[in-house]
């Protein structure tokens, strides 16, 4: 695999472990690829202010994906490309969640603002808790609001797949997908992971041929299918593993690392 020169992984369930962490173990490998001259950018549906710390704690300069792809910052935190909703949508998406009757917890982010309709709701506390990211309640007045995303926390399988089918149906001109731990989230039609993936191959000057992409979630398996080689830990859904090239251990098992040790052929 040495036309691979750009790694592109998802965090929650696939890059990070359960405790939400980056293994040590896996943290050199990266190190060791790049300096082999092998990219990395993280690909997340989290908002900037919360994958910073992760981006610190690697120590690389390079860009990294917010929002699922709404949102491509530089290594500086500089814009690269955004992609947000109008504010006539925001609007309807918002009185949407405050009338269903499944709907108890949701927020919209914009930039690194977050906000929650509840901010003391135990499921944004544990949100808020993961992501080290603190919410604000929505301001009176929504005009002028244009978020990058809507995110609906419905923990209750039966609940989140009514919610997911309702929005489906009543937002057609916008992408709604479900990104796993009872999460939906609510962005402009065209983003994706894969791409914003394509953007930043573009800024290196390379083509998706030359990535590898990561991921366990369903918000992860275009970017998986547009790679020139997409793999799932062993803890993805069925439909994201049908996407991969390759299956390797699951995120408690760094299975971001043994997969890279053994396209790279790194020996520990």
């Amino acid at each position: 695999m040495n036309d691979i020169r750009i790694i592109f992984s998802d965090l929650d369930g696939t890059l990070l472990n359960s405790a939400h962490h980056i293994p040590a173990a896996t943290a050199q490998t990266l190190h060791a690829l790049r300096q082999k001259g092998v990219d990395f950018c993280i690909v997340s549906a989290r908002q900037p202010a919360a994958i910073r710390p992760f981006m610190r704690e690697l120590g690389f300069s390079c860009p990294y994906i917010c929002y699922g792809g709404a949102l491509i910052l530089n290594a500086d935190g500089k814009e690269i490309e955004q992609t947000r909703m109008d504010g006539l949508s925001a609007r309807e998406v918002f009185q949407f969640a405050r009338k269903h009757r499944d709907v108890s917890c949701f927020g919209a982010y914009e930039g690194d603002c977050w906000w929650a309709q509840d901010v003391l709701d135990p499921l944004i506390q544990t949100e808020s808790r993961i992501t080290g990211v603190t919410p604000r309640p929505f301001p009176p007045n929504l005009d002028g609001m244009r978020p990058h995303k809507f995110m609906f926390i419905v923990p209750q399988p039966e609940r989140c797949n009514r919610v997911l089918a309702d929005l489906a149906m009543a937002f057609p001109s916008l992408r709604v997908v479900y990104s796993g731990f009872g999460n939906i989230e609510v962005t402009a039609k065209e983003v994706s992971k894969s791409s914003a993936m394509q953007r930043v191959c573009a800024e290196f000057g390379l083509s998706v041929r030359q990535a590898a992409a990561f991921g366990a979630i369903l918000n992860d398996a275009d970017m998986l299918r547009a790679a020139g080689l997409g793999v799932a830990v062993a803890n993805a859904s069925g439909p994201v593993k049908a996407c991969a090239d390759q299956i390797t251990l699951s995120n408690d098992e760094e299975g971001v690392r043994h997969a890279l040790e053994k396209i790279f052929r790194i020996r520990r």
